[in-house]
């Protein structure tokens, strides 16, 4: 396979820093180069603003703690496990396509429809496909662009996004299929959108009181090899941008948690904890909504 994943020298980097994540054999590491940077689905900016969101990150971690005290938050909040109840979708596979800022933005929303109406068993998968082949195509969008999700979301706030089961996802820029005519009699439109990029606090509110966020941040070689642990990055070479829905934190850990698009066989069964002040996740557009109205067909 050409530009085989050196996963010897990665561990090798992981066991000789001071962290304690797992690096090992995941879905990504299998793949070629040219296979793994496509699904890194987030533009870079110019260098000066990468240099100062990767700048104003490195002061998360104190503002993070900080925040919990300030806010009378609890030091640890997480949507996948509400005493013992998930208001998260099950993992999904983005696959050979740079869509992931689809599938951080849906998650979200989906996250967010169920923690707002207290229902950790709502029925709603919403189409990738809809709001990326669909809506991000006529804004020149596509598998090897990427997109960015202030903009995908704005799609979703003023026309909405449709089912899964009336567009399913397949990766590929038109995936041969089509809007159906009726889609809007399965659809959901979200309300509110909040901007906290740079801001821990509101990040964290946000998550106990409206639920899941879509948020970038720059991925390292080291990221693909990830299997467990909090993420600390432990490479220099940049990959890409990157977009994944943040469920919660954990203060005892200095983490965030967050839900990925590369299936299962990649992480904590697709989710991973990555440290305050890692990698600009906090400070590299970070979106959230209020609320979601969702439509479904009246019964018969």
């Amino acid at each position: 396979m050409p530009n085989e994943y050196d996963l010897e020298a990665v561990q090798a980097q992981v066991e000789a820093s001071p962290y304690d994540w797992i690096a090992g054999e995941t879905s990504l590491t299998q793949l070629s180069e040219e296979e793994r940077d496509m699904r890194l689905g987030v533009p870079l900016p110019p260098e000066a603003e990468l240099t100062a969101l990767l700048e104003a990150s490195e002061l998360a971690e104190a503002a993070a703690l900080e925040a919990t005290d300030a806010e009378a938050l609890p030091a640890a909040f997480n949507l996948n496990d509400v005493d013992g109840a998930s208001y998260v979708a099950g993992v999904r596979d983005q696959g050979n396509c740079g869509s992931c800022v689809s599938f951080g933005v849906l998650a979200s929303l989906e996250g967010t429809v169920r923690w707002t109406r207290s229902d950790a068993g709502l029925d709603v998968d919403l189409s990738e496909a809809h709001l990326f082949y669909g809506w991000g195509k006529t804004v020149g969008v596509n598998c090897d662009t990427g997109w960015y999700p202030v903009e995908a979301t704005r799609f979703c706030n003023d026309r909405g996004v449709t089912a899964e089961s009336m567009w399913p996802y397949s990766p590929g820029n038109t995936n041969g299929k089509r809007l159906p005519a009726d889609w809007q009699t399965h659809s959901a439109k979200s309300a509110g959108t909040v901007d906290l990029t740079g801001d821990v606090a509101g990040i964290k509110r946000h998550l106990n009181r409206y639920g899941a966020l879509a948020g970038c941040f720059l991925v390292y070689d080291d990221f693909g090899a990830y299997r467990g642990g909090v993420y600390r990055r432990t490479s220099n070479r940049q990959r890409g941008g990157h977009c994944v829905s943040i469920v919660g934190y954990d203060d005892a850990q200095r983490a965030w948690i967050c839900k990925n698009s590369w299936g299962t066989g990649w992480g904590e069964g697709g989710f991973f904890r990555i440290g305050y002040g890692q990698c600009g996740i906090e400070t590299w557009q970070v979106i959230g909504v209020k609320s979601v109205e969702l439509r479904v067909p009246s019964p018969v």
